[in-house]
């Protein structure tokens, strides 16, 4: 007999670890697990933020401040976590810096926050998941791991590293029965990117180069996200969704 959708998207019981969490597309993704019936396990740097999220949330939201730059930070985060149905590396800065500009201190801070703290709370997470023989793990990426951009070198590299890192942690996993995803957003309105969008000839030329003919919504990511993390999706694995309207069709 074949199991109704909204049983399939249903995640009351189960408990979601998403990063970066206070804010933009992980405030959205949060929201979204919470709504569908998950305790959700939200992380961040931004201890205000979270608070005013988890009081809003009530008992469907637990707050962890963390530091993904510092492994240390993320240790503690995945073992104040525990059990961890799904996981949602979500946490990441955009660095929008010329490469001849390059300044080391950046390029070493994008790269410990876009790729080395989600591989390492991956590992930390992802053993108990293999324990446990269960697991989901989405990975936030850019449509930026396809197309690049000037000015945001370093920056579309460590999200063309996340696809690929997606990729062979769904290979040396699926064994177990976890299934590994990523979602590659386009233009999406946040806080992150908004004083970029704010300029209204990039604005309007972004508008035209997408056949949706509009920016994309932390909900439109979040939406995404539910999905690659339901039963609908049992059978998908190491696979980079992008979602940005139809940007990178041209």
């Amino acid at each position: 007999m074949t199991t109704p959708f909204r049983e399939l998207v249903d995640f009351t019981g189960r408990r979601v670890l998403v990063t970066g969490a206070a804010s933009g597309i992980g405030e959205a993704i949060t929201r979204t697990f919470a709504a569908e019936g998950a305790t959700v396990i939200a992380a961040d740097r931004n201890e205000a933020a979270l608070e005013h999220l988890a009081g809003e949330l009530g008992s469907a939201c637990l707050s962890h401040v963390y530091d993904q730059k510092d492994i240390a930070s993320v240790e503690k985060l995945a073992q104040a976590a525990g059990m961890v149905d799904v996981l949602v590396n979500n946490a990441g800065i955009l660095l929008v810096e010329p490469l001849l500009e390059l300044k080391w201190e950046d390029l070493r801070q994008v790269i410990d926050i876009n790729l080395v703290g989600p591989m390492a709370l991956t590992r930390l997470v992802g053993a108990g998941m293999i324990e446990r023989r269960q697991g989901c793990v989405i990975n936030i990426g850019s449509q930026l791991a396809f197309n690049g951009a000037r000015d945001r070198s370093v920056y579309s590299s460590t999200k063309a590293a996340i696809s690929q890192f997606t990729k062979t942690a769904a290979l040396e996993w699926g064994e177990f029965g976890i299934r590994v995803n990523c979602i590659a957003p386009g233009k999406t309105i946040t806080s992150l990117n908004r004083h970029i969008l704010a300029d209204p000839v990039e604005y309007e030329a972004g508008l035209k180069r997408t056949p949706l003919k509009r920016y994309g919504e932390g909900s439109d990511v979040a939406n995404a996200a539910l999905f690659l993390a339901s039963e609908a999706a049992g059978y998908i694995t190491g696979h980079t969704l992008v979602v940005d309207g139809g940007w990178i069709l041209e």
